[in-house]
This record gives C-alpha cells, structure tokens and sequence, in this order.
C-alpha cells in the first residue's frame, strides 16, 4: 500500500497474477478509518493472448474478518463482441473499442467502469482484492489497484470502536 497528497493507493505491492489463476482473494485489507474508492482496475504487465473465457477482477467488501464478502465493483480484462471497455484516442476517454484480446498490452491500464465511483468503506471492514473469474487458459498479468482518498481519522463515536479514557505510559 503506498500513500499520497491523502490518497492511498492498494495492491501495487502485490506481485502479478496470471489471467489463468483461479479464482481466489489476491488481498484483504482492513479498514481502520473510513476511506472513499476513487478508482480501482489493474495494470497489465504480460501481453494479453486470445482467451476463450474472459479474466474478471472484483473489488469486495466484508464487515470484518471473517465476514461475507460483498462485491463492490468488478472488471472484465478481455475485449472482442462481449467487452465493454473502449480507450481514449488521445483527446477524449471511451472513444476506440479493443477489437482482440492481443490488443491488450503490457503497461495498458485497465479501469473499472467510472460510474461505480465514489464508494464508501467504514472503519472496521475490510476490502478484498479478487481473481474472480480464470481465463481457462495462458497469455496475460495484471496487477490489481484501488485508489481511495482517507476520509479523517478512526471515527471514536462508532459502536465497534473502543477507546481509552485515562493516558497510559508503558
């Protein structure tokens, strides 16, 4: 986790995962004070080869540890007839379809759909980066991303948080 200018970016420490990974949590983080997700997707670091089944990445949420996950926002990482990303053409975002998985490429950025955003994560819960769907076969790397603003300090007035009432000195 790396932090900036009050935002933190997640999951840029994690190594890449193989589109043919099967589905499992890549990462839970736990939330110690609330944060809003501005953006999530994935950096591609292996070009993308012709997949069969199309590779899908989700953004969860759980109550806590152990909790049930919830999903938040997901990304399918192909193209081709059933794909919804389109690229900018270099002056406006969404304009160029992808036309074949080939198309794409190491170091293209990947983004969830915008209008998913803003989310709101409480302090206590916990957000979990996910390989939901394998691609069944080789030929493509991300690494997965969330970029969330901080939204103040642990809230003290929540009922699932516990503070000391007199100053300890060890």
């Amino acid at each position: 986790m790396a932090y900036t200018d009050g935002l933190m970016i997640f999951g840029s420490e994690l190594s890449a995962v193989q589109v043919e990974t099967a589905a499992a949590d890549l990462k839970d983080y736990v939330i110690p004070c609330n944060i809003t997700i501005l953006q999530a997707g994935v950096l591609v670091t292996e070009d993308f080869t012709e997949h069969t089944i199309n590779p899908i990445f989700t953004v969860q949420k759980k109550p806590g540890i152990g909790g049930t996950a919830v999903p938040l926002v997901s990304v399918t990482l192909a193209s081709g007839a059933t794909s919804s990303l389109k690229r900018g053409d270099g002056v406006k975002e969404a304009q160029t379809a992808p036309t074949l998985d080939v198309d794409i490429d190491d170091d293209d950025v990947i983004l969830a759909y915008p209008g998913s955003f803003p989310i709101t994560v409480k302090s206590g819960e916990v957000i979990t980066l996910k390989a939901s769907v394998a691609s069944g076969s080789a030929g493509g790397a991300y690494v997965p991303f969330i970029i969330a603003r901080i939204d103040g300090v642990v809230d003290g007035r929540q009922d699932n948080v516990w503070t000391a009432t007199v100053s300890e000195t060890a």
